[in-house]
């Protein structure tokens, strides 16, 4: 449901005496979730006068992030970002969540991460009118993050790490384990909390680098993912059955994994992922064992030179992991490493990038796709890069690229913001449209 429209009227000042002062312009703003359509409305301007709609918020290190679009009003004077299309601005194209995905931080700020520092339960927003330079009207809004009455508890029982993020009511509900990347440590809490409020029991499950974890991306065992399908599956909040699971990039590997050996997951979704099994984190032996012996890896058989990489850093371009990560192996070492997911029971979402640059997603997850047949969709999302599994409409300004170092080493990750944007709303739309049906 939206909440209640906001309405503020703001007079414009009018210098001399040379006729009435007209009527101040008005300004209408909503807001509800944060994968609903944002709401403004300008009203009581001059047919094709243009008017700058803006939006700003100040995230939890105080960092202010801002956005903007320029509209000509129509024909009775009014301006609707749900319907025009901006003539300039931070973002293209008529779209009612612009005004969130292409906020960014002033020009000149470091950036220390690809996503703002947003997490409770709403993002508190000022939506703002400019005319001729001058701001005639402003109005506050809050977008909720997830909905309310959603817990989050840190776990470490039985072996097994994470956060548990339970819906309101006591459920019992169906129950999904979110796996992060090779960042490691903890998955990202808020989009846990997000789709517990889609009305799952989400288990941020972490495999590597936390007390009482392999302090690296290391022969992981697959029987950890087991036990905490088995883990989760017991919990009281839980409801009979099997569980999904749902992981991002590295991550996106080892929801395939766990689809393939454990007869509790009914649903996966591997975004970015990859069908084949990567080497170690340091390029020596695999990155999983299963029944105490390594999965055999993908040979690297023709890495790009590190030169490159270090060449466009040393330019001020991203470096492109892409080249050194496996789109030189051939058919036969892909299928060699090849996960096997035709033993499992389970419904597969296959999610790629097609301008994915920090390793081929696409030509990768092909190869589950090959092996699972029709059993498994494999969207190739269009124009997007590799960071398109977050919360829906939250700034993606930072995605194409990811400060490792801030100011001076960057990873490329793909896409544009536009491209990502549209790419994570849809992504997380399938995703949770896979869970309700089948779990």
């Amino acid at each position: 449901m939206r909440r209640g429209i906001g309405l503020l009227a703001a007079v414009l000042l009018v210098a001399g005496c040379s006729g009435p002062a007209r009527a101040a312009p008005s300004l209408a703003v909503g807001g509800g979730a944060i994968d609903e359509p944002l709401e403004a409305v300008v009203s009581g301007l001059a047919p094709g006068e243009e008017a700058s709609v803006w939006a700003r918020t100040t995230d939890d290190r105080g960092r202010l992030w801002t956005s903007w679009a320029t509209f000509a009003a129509d024909r009775d004077g009014r301006v609707d970002i749900a319907r025009q299309a901006p003539v300039r601005g931070s973002y293209t194209g008529a779209d009612p969540t612009g005004l969130l995905w292409s906020m960014r931080l002033p020009s000149g700020e470091p950036v220390r991460e690809s996503r703002a520092a947003l997490t409770g339960p709403e993002v508190r927003l000022t939506i703002g009118v400019d005319i001729d330079g001058r701001t005639v009207a402003r109005a506050p809004v809050a977008v909720a993050l997830h909905a309310p009455g959603v817990r989050s508890t840190p776990i470490a029982e039985d072996g097994v790490v994470g956060d548990l993020h339970l819906p309101p009511g006591p459920g019992p509900h169906p129950g999904v384990i979110l796996l992060g990347g090779s960042e490691g440590g903890r998955p990202n809490p808020e989009l846990g909390r997000f789709l517990a409020g889609k009305g799952f029991a989400v288990l941020g499950l972490a495999y590597f680098g936390l007390p009482g974890l392999p302090p690296a991306l290391d022969r992981i065992p697959v029987e950890y993912g087991t036990r905490a399908v088995d883990w989760l599956r017991a919990r009281p909040e839980v409801s009979g059955g099997r569980v999904g699971v749902v992981g991002l990039s590295r991550g996106g590997e080892f929801a395939l994994l766990l689809g393939a050996f454990s007869p509790g997951v009914g649903a996966v979704a591997s975004v970015v992922g990859s069908g084949a099994v990567f080497p170690g984190a340091a390029r020596v032996g695999s990155s999983w064992t299963h029944g105490g012996a390594e999965l055999p890896p993908l040979v690297l058989g023709s890495p790009g030179s590190p030169v490159d990489f270090l060449t466009s850093v040393a330019r001020g371009r991203p470096g492109r992991f892409v080249d050194t990560q496996g789109t030189t192996a051939t058919p036969e070492e892909l299928d060699r490493a090849a996960i096997p997911v035709e033993r499992s029971g389970a419904a597969f979402l296959l999610v790629s990038g097609e301008r994915d640059e920090m390793w081929p997603s696409r030509r990768l997850l092909d190869v589950a796709a090959h092996r699972l047949g029709d059993r498994a969709e494999h969207v190739v999302q269009p124009g997007a890069g590799h960071l398109i599994l977050d919360v829906p409409n939250l700034p993606t300004s930072y995605t194409a690229a990811v400060a490792l170092v801030p100011g001076v080493f960057w990873a490329a990750g793909g896409g544009t913001p536009q491209a990502n944007a549209a790419a994570t709303a849809d992504t997380v739309r399938r995703v949770v449209e896979l869970f309700r049906e089948e779990l």
